[in-house]
């Protein structure tokens, strides 16, 4: 499957710096927009023309964080049908790994950073 739009949330520009490498180097050419906490990623799907195809969320963020966005993720039909959300965090803890994994549109848990294994990763379940 091809990616044509990907979401990035998380508040470490630095991170997402190094995401937009990552899916370059991976030869992902795709739209990749960023918000640096869940209310933003959630504003974000409320007016966007195109649900991203994958979601790359934090678990900690100011204003609202990974989980937070979870919960009402669900309010966005359009894009919670259709959008793979992966976990890509800071976070250690098998307590966030086990909620992130019990959450139905969470396809996957990486701890990060983003590497090419996560890639090929993502690209397998989305082909599923």
């Amino acid at each position: 499957m091809e990616l044509k739009n990907v979401l990035l949330v998380d508040d470490d520009e630095g991170f997402n710096f190094l995401n937009r490498i990552v899916l370059s180097d991976n030869k992902v050419n795709c739209t990749v927009h960023e918000a640096t906490h869940g209310r933003a990623a959630l504003d974000y799907l409320e007016k966007c023309p195109v649900c991203p195809e994958v979601i790359l969320l934090d678990i900690n963020m100011p204003v609202m964080d990974g989980f937070e966005f979870l919960e009402q993720f669900e309010k966005y039909a359009k894009c919670a049908k259709n959008t793979h959300v992966f976990m890509l965090t800071s976070s250690g803890r098998d307590a966030d790994k086990l909620k992130s994994l019990n959450n139905k549109h969470v396809k996957g848990f990486f701890n990060k950073p983003l590497d090419d294994s996560h890639i090929q990763q993502i690209l397998a379940a989305m082909a599923q």
